[in-house]
């Protein structure tokens, strides 16, 4: 698949060959299977995260955290 999440697509080559696998043109191209088709392996993750906390200084450098996960 083309992409590892939220869809992409398979490829393949599809051609005309004779009963020795040689090229030919003979082929009904209204037979023609497809050459590529959808596949999805789910949502991609992505990261949640809350609202930052109270700072833990009322002055000078301090710092302020938040809940940060990676949700699929």
């Amino acid at each position: 698949c083309s992409s590892t999440c939220a869809g992409g697509f398979h490829r393949r080559v599809v051609v005309c060959q004779d009963e020795e696998g040689r090229s030919a043109n003979s082929c009904d191209e209204a037979t023609k299977p497809s050459e590529s088709r959808h596949c999805d392996s789910g949502p991609c993750p992505r990261w949640n995260f809350g609202s930052w906390g109270e700072c833990t200084q009322t002055c000078g450098d301090g710092i302020k955290t938040r809940l940060v996960i990676c949700q699929l």
